[in-house]
């Protein structure tokens, strides 16, 4: 009896582990951090990655330590309080479709004979390791390294350690916390139809801010006085700050700056209620998310026909084959959860640098500091936000789906020029409703109508331009592709999105600044994008080939992972 106890429990534990290894390389089983598969190499380039730029900045203020003046210093801690804040956002917003077991491990695990308890509490382990991981990771170079610098001559290097590991924890555990409460409360609280979109939407809102904090850490640097003193009335409503306060509370005791005592309790209650957010919502969601697995979620069709289809058969999209690239690429977005994550993401990176052109601060008559807006900055939004739109989609694009129900398209596609015009006609729909988005917004801050119209113009041949240079050429269709595009030349494309991006903006707001003071530049500008779409549209037609590329079937993969829990 004794004997089978002891097997009993060893085996309990051996499938424990296997669960536990399971739901943690699913975290890094991504097509964008692990296009190979290789489990190890990713963690350690991922946990490199977080850690790097900690471990640097420490190393640029060595030389300017210990001569530092005092609200410098108070804007270096901040920076790593900042840094441990939005990392940790990020990284949880980026794991956020994997945060909650999906339907694929409820459909195939759940048969087996495991419990759901045990599925449970392992699934917990792994999540937790996983933040904690990253949470280390990002902080520990920094923890070590800027104390050391930082810590005065007549001050304690370990009460220096202490002050600064709690700060960037407290921050690091917030920002984890409130996105596993968000996250719980979406898939708890919003019906099946809404939780997808919703969750997109907030994920988009989640990136933004959490870039745009990072962005706007030159300017709340160069104003850490006005802001720890109590001078400006919007710190309530920025949590790094609430963290910031706090190191300076536990750093500087009794000599802390006067507003850091109120940010401190602000940030500890914050804190204190996003994990208990967390806590309460997590075995909630987990019983959700079961619930639909286990009994599957009924979707109306919706009917092909409508009207906005007809109008783009008669214009954009007069070719049956370009019809059904651009009906296939609508569909599996809107059903495929993960192209939506990639949007999101893209969209809240163009949203947050939109925004940080946009915002600046400025003293009021009462000698008190505000947010305003840069009316300068506004002309450079509209580019922002179609540049990493497009940016986006082409990346999105190059994720693939099923591999082996690739075969339908080299059998029915009769030109590759098909592909190219159906994306792009995909991509400059989307623009264009972005481009009116924008506009509605700048009339809402009291633009003319000769300004709006000229950015509607600037918007619509920006819009053509980003999709013949990036899609029109191409003989690929969307979510077919049998790698990673440009795995092998990922430094290559960061220098040219860091070379094109900056140009792309810089020359489009000094282009259209120009033409509000002399039109005929903008008709130039525009004569150029039209000739520039006509020989695109030519190259196109001339010098692709009679079919679709890259339908080989080098990389198909037969095997299945088996996790042993069989037997």
């Amino acid at each position: 009896m004794l004997r089978f106890r002891s097997r009993s429990r060893s085996r309990s534990s051996v499938i424990a582990q296997t669960l536990y290894r399971h739901f943690f390389r699913r975290f890094f089983d991504n097509d964008t951090l692990s296009p190979q598969g290789d489990t190890e190499k990713t963690i350690a380039r991922a946990l490199c990655f977080c850690a790097v730029p900690g471990l640097m900045v420490a190393f640029w203020l060595l030389p300017c330590y210990p001569n530092r003046p005092e609200w410098a210093i108070v804007a270096d801690r901040y920076f790593f309080v900042l840094y441990s804040f939005v990392t940790m956002g990020i990284v949880t917003t980026f794991e956020w479709e994997m945060l909650f077991p999906d339907r694929a491990d409820f459909l195939i695990l759940l048969p087996l004979p495991l419990k759901s308890r045990q599925l449970f509490i392992t699934k917990a382990k792994a999540l937790i390791a996983f933040l904690a991981l990253f949470l280390v990771s990002s902080n520990i170079f920094a923890l070590v390294f800027f104390s050391a610098v930082s810590t005065g001559r007549f001050s304690s290097y370990f009460h220096t350690v202490a002050a600064h590991s709690a700060a960037v924890l407290c921050a690091g555990l917030f920002a984890a916390g409130c996105m596993l409460a968000i996250e719980g409360l979406c898939i708890t609280l919003l019906p099946d139809a809404w939780q997808r979109w919703i969750s997109a939407i907030l994920q988009a809102l989640v990136v933004t801010l959490l870039l745009l904090l990072f962005l706007l850490f030159p300017l709340f640097g160069a104003h850490m006085q006005t802001l720890l003193e109590g001078h400006a009335s919007f710190t309530r409503f920025i949590p790094p700050l609430w963290f910031l306060g706090l190191y300076e509370q536990l750093a500087a005791g009794k000599a802390a700056p006067a507003g850091a005592q109120p940010l401190a309790t602000l940030g500890l209650y914050a804190t204190a209620v996003s994990f208990v957010l967390a806590l309460a919502t997590y075995p909630l969601a987990w019983v959700r998310q079961k619930k639909r697995a286990l009994e599957g979620a009924s979707r109306s069709r919706r009917p092909a026909g409508t009207s906005l289809a007809h109008l783009l058969h008669h214009t954009l999209l007069r070719r049956p084959q370009e019809r059904a690239i651009f009906h296939f690429t609508s569909q599996t977005i809107r059903r495929n959860q993960h192209y939506q994550v990639y949007l999101a993401i893209y969209s809240g990176v163009g949203l947050s640098l939109a925004l940080a052109s946009v915002l600046t601060l400025q003293r009021s008559t009462q000698h008190l500091l505000t947010l305003a807006i840069s009316p300068r900055g506004l002309h450079a939004v509209l580019p922002l936000l179609l540049f990493w739109l497009a940016v986006g989609l082409r990346v999105a694009f190059g994720f693939p789906i099923d591999m082996r129900a690739r075969w339908v398209f080299p059998m029915n596609m009769l030109r590759a020029s098909g592909s190219g015009r159906a994306t792009a006609s995909w991509v400059l729909i989307c623009c264009w409703l972005l481009t009116a988005a924008m506009l509605c917004v700048l009339f809402a801050l009291g633009w003319g109508a000769g300004q709006l119209l000229q950015q509607a113009v600037w918007g619509t041949a920006l819009s053509l331009l980003l999709a013949d240079v990036l899609f029109s050429e191409s003989s690929r269709i969307p979510f077919t592709y049998p790698r990673l595009p440009g795995r092998a030349t990922l430094p290559m494309t960061l220098v040219l999105y860091a070379a094109a991006f900056p140009v792309f903006v810089l020359l489009t707001v000094s282009l259209e600044l120009a033409a509000e003071a002399q039109p005929s530049i903008l008709a130039r500008v525009l004569l150029g994008i039209a000739a520039v779409h006509i020989l695109l549209k030519v190259k196109a037609r001339y010098m692709q080939p009679d079919t679709p590329t890259n339908f080989s079937n080098e990389e198909s993969d037969d095997e299945f992972l088996t996790l042993g829990l069989t037997s």
